[in-house]
């Protein structure tokens, strides 16, 4: 399975980083984490939601594709977690409990969750600290800019 991140060159590798610096719909601020998509075009709308203006995109992105071997097992999340306003913000305690939960016991590599942004679409998380992070491969890490006709000033 490939999955992809649209990301700063510095937060490319594998390490989860990210999470440590604020905290996520499916983590607290303080845990490693690695969100990518199934889809190249799902983490471009996932990166692009954050953003008001392309003003306050940084210029050093690339798009990363992730490569999970055959054989690791992938959690599914549990309809119960999915409560209603689950896909709010600020984020649902159920959310954020659940992927802190997954990311500290450390059973699975990966958690399949549903997109806010496109809800038939799943976004997977990484947990850097599984030990099967280690036969995870970088397939590829190019520059990525986003087309300035997707955000435009005078809509």
């Amino acid at each position: 399975m490939f999955v992809y991140r649209i990301t700063k060159k510095e937060h490319s590798a594998l390490d989860g980083k990210g999470g440590l610096y604020g905290p996520g719909r499916w983590h607290e601020k303080g845990n490693l984490v690695i969100y990518t998509s199934e889809h190249a075009s799902l983490a471009a709308w996932e990166k692009i939601v954050h953003v008001s203006s392309f003003d306050n995109l940084p210029n050093n992105l690339l798009l990363v594709k992730i490569e999970i071997p055959d054989g690791i097992q992938i959690q599914t999340i549990p309809q119960k977690i999915l409560v209603k306003g689950w896909d709010g913000y600020p984020f649902a305690n159920e959310t954020v409990s659940y992927g802190t939960s997954f990311l500290r016991k450390k059973e699975h590599l990966a958690l399949k969750i549903p997109s806010v942004i496109i809800p038939d679409e799943f976004n997977v998380i990484l947990n850097p600290l599984h030990p099967d992070i280690q036969v995870c491969k970088v397939i590829n890490a190019m520059p990525f800019v986003f087309d300035p006709r997707i955000i435009k000033d005078n809509l």
